[in-house]
């Protein structure tokens, strides 16, 4: 007999978190001020890529931000459409940046 595989495309509700937006934003007509997400797995970044690009060798080290990256990740850690996140005020955007930094560079 095969072995039955589970497919989850979801995340269980205790896995995801709060990130309050500064400024509201449209999402399927409705003005959302926090939006739930979870942490990023390896098929994010095989789909995605990394929104981070550290520069290790500068000193000090450097990092930068792929933001067109960084918003097709947070469209897909919070199933909320990219064309309302392009629509985030420059502060939230650049928040959700710093807040996936961590999980995508290397080391612990």
């Amino acid at each position: 007999m095969a072995k039955e595989t589970k497919r989850v495309d979801k995340v269980d509700e205790e896995e995801r978190f709060d990130f309050t937006l500064q400024e509201p934003i449209n999402v399927f007509g409705d003005m959302v001020s926090v939006l739930k997400w979870r942490k990023p797995n390896g098929a994010d970044l095989i789909r995605i890529g990394n929104p981070v690009v550290p520069y290790p060798g500068s000193d000090p080290i450097k990092i930068e931000h792929d933001m067109p990256k960084v918003i097709a990740m947070v469209a897909r850690i919070t199933d909320t459409p990219t064309s309302s996140l392009e629509r985030m005020s420059t502060k939230d955007m650049v928040d959700w940046a710093w807040l996936l930094t961590s999980f995508f560079l290397p080391g612990g």
